[in-house]
């Protein structure tokens, strides 16, 4: 049989706890961290960058289409018609708030990765918000996009791109890369019908 250790047997490790912190005191200790040592602030930063521009194409379709077909046609209709305290609120004046509330999270994602000077990851990004409308726009069978969103995904798709276009004016290879793209991976939005 065997013998279980008691206390005051047992060696100690000196193992330092890990706490579980949140956000903010997460952040606030890399920042002690990154003035005690230049050598770590430097470490700091290339991991920063690193996760931050870590962009899955896919995984951004995959949750811009989840996003918008996740809309419930019953919300949009619950929060339309007669108002209490008077007043009517148009069901596609609702469905546009609630499409634009979706698809937030992903346009500000992109204006981000552009303040921080990040263009590589910005166009992965935007790759990935336009498959994901892409995606949209080919297999969704929910209610909500059949009746209020059919022609979403080709003006956002074109609001995206023009957004884009003025940000980077003479970014040839940007351009090429994106219509490559476009050609490859959503052919019904070739360039014929996407003004690059």
């Amino acid at each position: 049989m065997e013998k279980i250790p008691n206390k005051n047997t047992v060696k100690k490790i000196d193992i330092p706890r890990r706490h579980l912190l949140s956000g903010s005191q997460a952040r606030q200790v890399l920042n002690e961290l990154a003035e005690l040592d230049t050598a770590i602030a430097k470490e700091i930063e290339r991991l920063s960058a690193m996760v931050f521009n870590d962009v899955s194409v896919e995984q951004v379709a995959s949750s811009v289409f989840l996003a918008l077909d996740g809309i419930d046609i019953e919300e949009c209709w619950n929060a339309s018609g007669k108002q209490r305290g008077g007043g009517y609120r148009d069901e596609f004046d609702v469905a546009d708030e609630i499409i634009t509330e979706a698809l937030f999270p992903f346009s500000h994602q992109i204006d981000l990765f552009y303040q921080t000077g990040e263009y590589a990851a910005e166009q992965a990004y935007l790759h990935g918000v336009l498959l994901g409308l892409y995606q949209l726009m080919k297999e969704s069978t929910s209610d909500f996009f059949e009746n209020y969103m059919e022609d979403y995904p080709e003006e956002l798709k074109q609001e995206l791109i023009d957004n884009w276009k003025n940000r980077h004016l003479n970014d040839a290879d940007g351009f090429q890369k994106l219509n490559t793209f476009i050609e490859k991976h959503c052919p019904a939005w070739s360039t014929e019908g996407t003004e690059l």
